[in-house]
């Protein structure tokens, strides 16, 4: 199976970061390293003081910038609670989001109450995927809280991408890492690197979710490193699964949509992957789970809003690619339909679920159980 890359498409740090330039942002690092150090001290000493809800909150994040599958994760653990009977929120950030309100209710669990562009690409895509879940949006994850609460009476809410924003006092926090680079690549804080904390920070959690453990030989090493610096905290792997696909529909009305398995679409075809996340590979290593006879790459950078431009470079790679087909993520979905009509390109959208393979019991206790 090959797999082609079109590196010219990928994102402005990561090109950046592969040059000499990345030796002069050093300084910056080392600035950014001492900002970090004080603000943590500050929230540690009780200088800096966490607001907190009158409910369980868990924070799910990560200490590098993107494609650590913080993602599924926080969709997983929604799920995981729901189907246990918990009644759920989730408040996000809303990154990228183009809205003059303060707090915006993405969905309300019954339907999405909010356009692409008032949410930002992460929340739309949750809010449209997750039922009886109520999402809500701001920078301000306190407010957005207590309207959580106040309107849905949830009992547990989710703080998406929560490691960083220690302003909202959390009951369990929760770290995904890419076990293939677990503290970033190239190994520096921003912007010289990809790390958003130093390593150290990780003795803040209390659960290392573990992502794409299938995908590398590295997993013995990364464990080793991880229960370094926290022996104490629990650490757990996981895998992204290919689920169903179903056929990318333009944004005009209600449609049915034929979800069918992947593995039976997928299966000894010629694919072009196009994606605009954090780690493409990623999505690849998952495609490849289904057999393929071959994957072209096409990534775009991470949350990128898609063009007619893109889309010709899409129909350009296809047909230079012999393509039976064009799969994309989720989080691309929203995106790309405002561009497509009936019988242009033929795409598919692959569902992924991230699957914690170990200590689930365990791991459902920590989520729940008091401290």
């Amino acid at each position: 199976m090959k797999r082609t890359h079109s590196p010219d498409l990928a994102s402005f740090q990561k090109r950046l970061l592969a040059t000499p330039i990345r030796f002069l942002l050093i300084p910056l690092s080392w600035l950014y390293a001492a900002v970090i150090s004080i603000r943590n001290r500050f929230y540690t000493l009780g200088v800096f003081k966490a607001r907190r809800l009158p409910c369980r909150v868990i924070s799910v994040g990560n200490i590098v910038v993107g494609g650590t599958g913080k993602t599924p994760a926080v969709i997983a653990i929604a799920k995981h609670l729901q189907a246990k009977n918990v009644r759920v929120g989730i408040l996000m950030r809303g990154y990228k989001r183009q809205s003059r309100e303060k707090v915006t209710i993405v969905s309300d669990g019954e339907k999405v109450r909010a356009s692409l562009r008032e949410s930002g690409d992460e929340a739309d895509m949750m809010a449209r995927h997750l039922k009886g879940i109520p999402i809500v949006v701001s920078r301000q994850r306190y407010q957005a809280g207590q309207i959580a609460l106040e309107r849905f009476g949830v009992d547990v809410l989710l703080l998406d991408d929560g490691f960083q924003h220690r302003q909202l006092a959390r009951d369990v926090d929760i770290l995904t890492l890419s076990t293939k680079h677990p503290f970033g690549d190239p190994q520096r804080l921003l912007p010289a690197g990809t790390l958003r904390e130093p390593p150290i920070a990780l003795r803040r959690a209390d659960i290392i979710l573990l992502t794409h453990t299938d995908t590398t030989h590295v997993l013995p090493h990364t464990k080793a490193a991880v229960r370094q610096l926290v022996p104490n905290a629990l650490v757990l792997e996981s895998i992204h699964q290919a689920g169903h696909v179903y056929p990318l529909l333009p944004k005009v009305g209600e449609a049915e949509i034929d979800f069918r398995p992947a593995v039976e679409v997928l299966e000894g075809k010629r694919i072009l992957a196009v994606c605009g996340i954090g780690q493409p590979e990623t999505f690849v290593a998952t495609l490849m789970q289904c057999s393929p006879e071959s994957v072209a790459l096409l990534a775009f950078p991470d949350h990128h809003d898609y063009t007619e431009i893109d889309m010709g470079q899409m129909n350009t790679a296809f047909q230079a690619a012999a393509a039976d087909l064009i799969v994309i993520t989720q989080k691309d979905e929203q995106k790309l339909a405002n561009l497509v009509t009936q019988n242009e390109l033929p795409i598919v959208v692959l569902e992924i679920a991230l699957v914690i393979t170990e200590d689930i019991e365990k791991f459902t206790d920590m989520l729940l159980s008091a401290h």
